[in-house]
């Protein structure tokens, strides 16, 4: 049996396909970053800060939190 779409579907699933590919396409830098910055959350926001990596949304400055949510996500994603 299909499955019943209902409006909006069709923007979150694609908004989610761009949320992946943006912690894809990031996981490599984050890796190199870990090591240069120590792997602490403090670190790797400085680091991503510094070198003008933007957030997901087109946000400039990076902060521990986000970090950890970020690195939360990507060992979900590796984990399934």
């Amino acid at each position: 049996m299909a499955a019943l779409l209902r409006k909006g579907d069709a923007g979150r699933d694609a908004a989610t396909a761009r949320a992946w590919r943006y912690r894809r396409d990031l996981a490599p830098v984050l890796a190199a970053i870990a090591v240069e910055a120590g792997g602490t959350p403090e670190g790797i926001a400085a680091s991503l800060t510094r070198r003008g990596v933007r957030k997901p949304r087109g946000g400039r400055v990076w902060t521990p939190p986000d970090v950890r949510r970020l690195l939360s996500r990507l060992a979900a994603e590796t984990a399934s």
